[in-house]
This record gives C-alpha cells, structure tokens and sequence, in this order.
C-alpha cells in the first residue's frame, strides 16, 4: 500500500505506548521536582498555608490527564499484544504485557496517596500540610522509581523487539 511509505499506523501503534509512558514518566519527574520546592525548609511555613488551594487546583486540573495517559499506555501496550504482527514477534509481546501491567500497576498507589491529597485539600492537616505532602512525595518517589520507570524501560524493549523483527 502506497500510504505507508508515509504513514503506517503499525508502526504508531508499536511506538505510541512509549510516548505515552516516556511522558507519564517525565511527569512523574516534574511533580517531584516542583512540588519538592514546598518542602524546602524555607518555604514550609508559607506553604502550609498554600497548599490546600494550590493542590486543590493542581488535582482536579491535572488528575485526568494523568489518568488518560496511563490509561492510553495500557491500551495501546495491550493492543501491540493482540496485533498479528507484533504477536508474530513474541519476544515483543512480554515486554508490552509487563508494560502494560506495571502501568496498571501505578493505579494500586493511589489508596496511600489519595487520603493525603483529600486532607491537605480540605485544610486537615491542621497546618501540618507540608508534612503530608512530604509523605506523599516518599510514596510518589517509591512509585516512580518502581513501577513507573519499570514500565517504561518494558515498554522501550517491546517496541525495540518489534522493530527488530
């Protein structure tokens, strides 16, 4: 077919997992990079106060972006698993299912970090939000470092195993 000398959406399907997780991943980078600036001992007193709002608007402006990313990774992981050419390539197919479940794997955090957003958000903390907050970047860090760079480096050899074959 003449169209894929410019386009071949086979070739997009490999490879849109991994844009998908290299940006989820990058993002999980930027949290912990801007969101740390709260935590910095000179600013812990001014961000006790400004937390509740400031995460208020970053959670409910940001969440379902995150969400649609990681949700678009794990589908289009899974999809490389079921398409004839890349199953054909089974070394690829593994490394697109670990992907794929590592990915769905950063969703089981969310029970230890959903109630700290919940209490910063609500003013609970009784001025102690940046102490939460520096909770919630342990538990963030710890996902990061796990499941979510173990995702993407997954992701990299099934889409490095589906080329090469």
């Amino acid at each position: 077919m003449a169209s894929r000398q410019f386009f071949n959406p086979v070739v997009l399907l490999r490879i849109a997992p991994l844009i998908t997780s290299s940006a989820t991943l990058s993002y999980c980078w930027a949290q912990n990079v801007f969101i740390n600036i709260f935590t910095r001992q000179r600013n812990r007193e001014k961000s006790n106060a400004l937390l509740p709002s400031y995460i208020e608007d970053w959670f409910y402006g940001y969440t379902g972006q995150l969400i649609a990313a990681y949700t678009a990774t794990i589908l289009t992981a899974g999809a490389n698993c079921y398409h004839r050419q890349t199953s054909a390539a089974s070394n690829s197919v593994k490394w697109y299912v670990a992907g794929a479940i590592f990915g769905a794997a950063h969703f089981t955090f969310v029970p230890a970090v959903a109630w700290k957003f919940t209490n910063i958000i609500k003013d609970e903390t009784k001025g102690n939000s940046v102490k939460v907050l520096d909770n919630w970047l342990k538990v963030h860090r710890i996902r990061s470092l796990t499941v979510d760079i173990i995702s993407w480096g997954c992701i990299l050899m099934g889409v490095l195993r589906a080329v090469d074959a």
